[in-house]
């Protein structure tokens, strides 16, 4: 009942105030207008004040500027042309109301982070199954987490994950250069401990013949038991194992440690010990390359903390001795003479071919910083009444699904985290999952989920790496 009418009620009935065709029913309700218009503004004013029913959206956003929060914190919500008005207030005031809980909980943890994460997703963290916790460790003991994210305002309660791990992986290169034998180079590993080598070889004509890598330091190092042959290259990786042109040549990696010829310390008196390798040397014939069904990754060499001295060398020639074919002529090790350089000529040879290209790199961990990995596809609103189910994109740059969600999230990161820590943020890969993908095109015939091969498994630890370029 309007303020007017009930004025009208405290007058005494002979006056027939409420009667339509009184004059004083028309004063009262002009002088009653004012007043009736200043009331609605205070309950505007009163409701503005308040998250939960607040009737605009700049209202909510000067609520949330106590938490420092500013309009931009709710672009891709209110620039979203796919959900109504009321929706928008909806998501605006739960993602006022969850942040504000997060701050009483405690920033920086990781637990933190990616809630924040799930809350500028519109999504919620769930458990991924019942009785779970809603973030768990990928492998028991690592700094690495996985959570389950539900886009709840969705009507099918779409689901994907995300990841985040603390002290990620970069790896530092020794980039590939061509190597005479005995040729040698200096490393320098920063890391806590000592990291797993990943060495690199690739073959020059028929000069790299049982190359090997050896480290001085560690008395330890790994030969390949036959030819790589000229323009294909030898992987050498803990946990892919080793690969000639992405086959499997594992049974052909020795690993050893000890004595090195010409690097045996004076006060040791140990031999070298050989670990894999087949007898039968090879020959260089990939196409005759038969897998067995179950390969052992050889082990690998470890770059010590600190510098470290490691060296290249091939088979040389010698005479009288057997496998002739497999081995190289030995070459001096003195300088190599150049035209119109240098006097010293009697003291140099003449210059030859390399016996090879050989690199490495290991894999350092980044202290004080983590990787955020979001989901790769972010579920769409359905339409019931299109062709395909879902919501024309015909105003692609007006929909936050559509938005770069991966930079905002990295621009807003930095206000939860805690100080000195970098943080890094990226798309977890769309990899195919074993027991829990399916096949997104029934008509796909190449590509992940079709394409497989079946003694490569992925890397763990892909995920974990920061590229060196990345900006974060």
């Amino acid at each position: 009942m309007a303020k007017f009418e009930r004025i009208l009620n405290f007058f005494p009935g002979f006056y027939t105030a409420t009667d339509q065709s009184k004059l004083l029913r028309k004063v009262i309700r002009m002088l009653a207008e004012p007043i009736e218009n200043a009331d609605t503004e205070l309950f505007r004013i009163q409701r503005a004040h308040r998250l939960k029913v607040a009737e605009h959206a700049n209202d909510i956003v000067h609520l949330a500027g106590v938490l420092n929060l500013t309009s931009f914190y709710f672009e891709d919500i209110l620039n979203d042309k796919t959900i109504d008005y009321s929706q928008k207030l909806d998501l605006m005031r739960q993602r006022v109301q969850r942040i504000a809980e997060v701050h009483l909980e405690g920033l920086g943890t990781p637990s933190a982070l990616m809630e924040v994460a799930a809350i500028f997703l519109n999504g919620k963290i769930v458990p991924e199954n019942s009785g779970d916790p809603i973030i768990k460790p990928i492998l028991e003991g690592t700094l690495s987490h996985k959570a389950m994210i539900e886009f709840t305002y969705l009507s099918e309660k779409s689901r994907e994950r995300i990841y985040l791990h603390e002290n990620p992986l970069h790896r530092i290169k020794v980039e590939p250069d061509k190597k005479w034998p005995m040729n040698s180079w200096v490393v320098i590993n920063q890391n806590a401990e000592s990291s797993s080598a990943k060495l690199v070889i690739q073959g020059i004509d028929d000069r790299t013949v049982l190359p090997g890598i050896f480290c001085s330091e560690r008395q330890e190092g790994i030969v390949f038991n036959g030819i790589v042959p000229d323009g294909k290259t030898l992987v050498i990786d803990e946990n892919r194992g080793a690969t000639l042109d992405n086959i499997s040549v594992d049974k052909w990696i020795i690993y050893f440690k000890g004595g090195i010829f010409n690097f045996n310390r004076s006060d040791a008196s140990t031999f070298a010990i050989e670990h894999g390798g087949s007898n039968k040397l090879f020959d260089g014939g990939i196409e005759e390359i038969s897998l067995d069904p179950f390969q052992k990754n050889t082990q690998v060499p470890q770059v010590p903390v600190g510098s470290s001295k490691w060296h290249f060398k091939v088979a040389e020639g010698v005479f009288d001795s057997c496998n002739f074919n497999f081995s190289v002529y030995a070459t001096t090790h003195k300088p190599i003479g150049k035209f119109d350089e240098g006097h010293d000529f009697d003291n140099c040879v003449f210059d030859f071919p390399a016996s090879g290209i050989a690199g490495m790199a290991w894999d350092e961990q980044l202290t004080c910083c983590f990787k955020l990995l979001l989901p790769n596809h972010i579920p769409q609103q359905k339409n019931p009444d299109s062709e395909d189910g879902l919501i024309p994109r015909n105003m692609d740059q007006d929909s936050w699904q559509s938005q770069d969600y991966v930079s905002r999230i990295g621009n807003i990161l930095h206000r939860f985290k805690a100080a000195g820590i970098q943080a890094f943020v990226d798309k977890a890969k769309d990899a195919w999952i074993l027991g829990e993908s399916v096949l997104r095109n029934s008509t796909a015939n190449e590509g992940e989920g079709v394409e497989f091969h079946s003694t490569i498994l992925q890397y763990q630890k892909v995920d974990i790496f920061v590229p060196l370029d990345t900006i974060p």
